[in-house]
């Protein structure tokens, strides 16, 4: 930043070149907001140009550019004409590019991840086992650093490329963005799109040629290959250790005749690859598989296509309508067979309860075969590996291959001319990488939105003159504010806190030195950190939360008790009053206060030092849109288990949260804090029990009524609020076909077989494998 043209006019002038940091914020609301067109005319506005408003520094759309252009920004973007001899093209190729190499230093010597960097590589062993995460703990990182002089480190270069269509609704202008980030950054930030960790190093064009369509493939792979060979010129040079390697690109593509060979080795018909001249680059190692396309975009394409068949639509949509509805995650009120584009979040949500959903239609086998394919996609988003874990991913993947057979029988595999016979597709063929290479790359997704899309809209659509201006306003926004507010540009590590809450890192950076100021970026709401004032449970590893303000107040436990439908409620309670304070409690008629929610925080099991986004459990009475009430399930802290044995899951519906009032004589501790009215639930079979669904099945509980008739009454019980470990997710055993009459407000009331859903979320089955298999 000091090292600008402006630098010294800066010196008096923290925003220049706008007059002050009300221009400047004017002029990034503009620029952020408005296409050119748009900022012209918001220019030329009465208001703007009266004589009682400050006149602005830029008068117009073109000085606005300019003064943006003035920005302290490294690396600069180019614009270089592309010429493949001997093709015509319908418009002129131009990339818009910069040096990868200075794109690398930027990153590196970014301070807003000054605490999130790698710079040595290390080993980790988890009870015996090597333990794989971030990329300095794997085994290249330390073959690599072997061979490098004393006081060098590695930079490992990670590339994003993705083909996109940057124009809506009319035109057809597609491009190749290129993105950039390096692997010293923890792979927690570097995968949030929002952390700003990549940086865009080219658009590529994607040029039209006036040839036969059978070349115009091979001709557009080519010009890739040569504006990649470009962009990564001076990286290639710094991997070599200053050895310059030229490459001569001047002679004519013969392209008929080098493609008719190529067939023959089936190969693409590239004759340059970008990587040919990048010391250590081994495309072996860096083109793997990624979550994103491999998986969950497969999981949409085929696994969920095979369930339509095998099932129906009808019957699909209307088992995933009557599903119950959970804060935080989606529910498909209308089915999902008639979508036919979804996002990778999406297709994530569907991975979350197709394979309990499709039980009891479908055959044994066929459903094992895709719990095996779901199976292996939760194992492979794994934060980090151990050789075990490994080997768990390969046993998933020959376990679907034992069974897929049975997807052939039942004709789900179907294709425009009907029934496919073979499971000869690319990307499961990719599946066979993973164990060898473990990356998680969906973010470049994202990118696509941030870094091209939207700012194609906010240009003159334009294809020479397309560029992009983000990441130079949100780094001079910080750059300003540090300057003005006298703070170093330094970002020194805060070691107060062990605990880590996900932030953006830039975010974190203002809320510790200019907490003040935060209102000036955007970013991902931070998650608020329970752990700090909430209550916790004995152990210390849940924080809850309720509300100041309670939903009811001053009720007595037999009017609480018709209010929710809980006949039993006075009797239980007074029982748990008993057992607390001895025969005939003081506190039987204390009035109560409830609360129709609380919300429930644990630590990531996956990356233990996180705190997790807190989950919301619900305990709403009957209503009329939830004639028996809206209550969640939870499972509570097991009992007498033998402490080597693994745990058995205790499963229970949350349908009253309350406390005694603090009105009257001095309560003892056990009863000052909330408290929850549960109905219980047995299990009935363990996941070993049923290996094609491998899930816990659990049945409602009952006791005969007292009055010797049919009727079933459910068994209730009192727990304190911090008994609570887990908000789980279960799905009804549905049989062979469902009762359509069941809905989403009653399919946890109106039957009485669930499964504990394996899937709800990553957190989840991790932890379920860990603690409960």
């Amino acid at each position: 930043m000091k090292q600008d043209d402006f630098e010294a006019m800066r010196e008096h002038n923290t925003y220049y070149p706008f007059s002050d940091r009300a221009e400047w914020e004017l002029a990034k609301f503009l620029c952020d907001n408005l296409n050119q067109g748009q900022i012209t005319r918001f220019l030329k506005l009465l208001w703007v140009v009266s004589e009682t408003t400050r006149p602005l520094s830029f008068k117009n759309a073109k000085q606005l550019s300019t003064f943006m252009d003035a920005l302290p920004v490294t690396p600069r973007w180019k614009c270089t004409p592309i010429h493949t001899d001997g093709y015509t093209t319908t418009h002129p190729v131009n990339l818009i590019w910069r040096d990868a190499s200075e794109v690398v230093h930027h990153i590196f010597g970014n301070p807003i991840f000054a605490n999130h960097m790698e710079y040595d590589p290390y080993e980790i062993n988890n009870n015996g086992e090597r333990e794989y995460g971030e990329w300095m703990s794997c085994e290249q990182a330390s073959e690599i650093q072997g061979q490098l002089p004393v006081g060098a480190t590695i930079v490992p270069i990670i590339l994003a490329s993705d083909k996109t269509l940057v124009t809506r609704q009319t035109g057809s202008l597609e491009m190749h963005p290129t993105f950039l980030t390096i692997g010293n950054i923890h792979s927690e930030i570097r995968m949030k799109a929002t952390s700003h960790a990549w940086a865009c190093i080219a658009y590529i064009p994607v040029p039209e040629y006036v040839v036969n369509s059978e070349f115009s493939g091979l001709l557009e792979a080519r010009v890739w290959h040569k504006c990649m060979d470009l962009v990564l010129q001076n990286l290639k040079v710094t991997a070599e250790v200053g050895e310059f390697m030229v490459d001569p690109m001047g002679y004519p593509w013969k392209v008929r005749e080098f493609q008719e060979l190529a067939k023959q080795y089936f190969l693409s018909g590239v004759h340059q690859p970008y990587w040919r001249n990048w010391g250590r680059a081994d495309p072996s190692t860096f083109l793997v598989p990624e979550i994103l396309h491999v998986c969950h975009k497969f999981f949409f394409d085929h696994p969920l296509k095979w369930c339509k068949e095998a099932i129906g639509p009808s019957e699909l949509d209307a088992r995933f309508r009557s599903q119950h509805k959970r804060v935080g995650t989606r529910h498909f009120g209308d089915g999902v067979s008639h979508v036919n584009q979804m996002t990778g979040r999406e297709h994530r949500d569907i991975q979350r309860t197709l394979v309990p959903t499709i039980v009891g239609v479908t055959s044994p086998g066929f459903i094992r075969a895709i719990r095996a394919l779901v199976d292996f996609i939760y194992k492979a988003q794994a934060p980090t590996f151990t050789r075990s874990s490994l080997d768990s991913m390969l046993s998933s993947l020959n376990e679907f291959h034992d069974h897929k057979r049975f997807i052939l029988e039942a004709e789900a595999r179907t294709g425009t001319s009907g029934s496919i016979n073979h499971f000869q597709i690319p990307k499961l063929e990719s599946f066979n990488s993973f164990v060898r290479s473990i990356r998680q790359s969906d973010v470049s997704e994202r990118l696509l939105i941030t870094h091209c899309k939207t700012p194609f809209q906010r240009t003159s659509h334009q294809r020479g003159t397309f560029t992009q201006q983000i990441d130079v306003m949100r780094q001079f926004d910080l750059y300003a504010l540090l300057r003005e507010q006298g703070i170093s540009l330094i970002n020194v590590m805060d070691e107060e806190f062990d605990e880590v809450v996900d932030m953006d890192p830039t975010f974190s950076w203002i809320a510790r030195v200019a907490p003040q100021e935060m209102h000036r970026f955007q970013a991902i709401r931070p998650i608020r950190n329970h752990f700090l004032k909430g209550l916790l449970s004995d152990e210390a590893n849940a924080a809850f939360h309720v509300t100041i303000a309670h939903d009811l107040a001053d009720r007595s436990s037999a009017s609480l008790a018709q209010h929710y439908h809980l006949p039993n409620f006075p009797n239980v309670l007074s029982q748990y009053l008993d057992g607390v304070s001895g025969q005939n409690s003081p506190y039987h008629g204390r009035l109560l206060k409830t609360w129709y929610k609380f919300r429930l925080q644990l630590h990531s099991r996956l990356r233990p030092c996180n705190i997790m986004p807190s989950q919301q459990v619900q305990a709403y009475p009957p209503s009329d849109t939830y004639p028996f009430g809206n209550c969640d399930i939870v499972l509570l802290q097991p009992t007498n288990a033998h402490p080597q044995s693994t745990l058995v899951p205790c499963v229970v519906q949350v349908r009253m949260v309350f406390a005694l009032s603090p009105r009257g004589s001095q309560l003892p501790p056990e009863l000052k804090e909330p408290l929850l009215y549960v109905e219980l639930f047995e299990i009935v079979a363990p996941p070993e029990a049923e290996p094609h669904i491998a899930m816990y099945r659990v049945r409602r509980s009952f006791y005969p009524a007292p009055d010797g008739s049919s009727s079933r009454i459910r068994i209730g019980k009192i727990v304190r609020l911090i008994d609570v470990t887990h908000a789980v997710e279960l799905v009804p055993v549905y049989g062979t076909t469902m009762d359509r009459s069941v809905s989403s407000t009653t399919s946890l009331e109106r039957y009485d077989n669930f499964y504990l859903n394996a899937f709800s979320d990553k957190e989840w089955y991790h932890t379920l494998h860990a603690d409960f298999v």
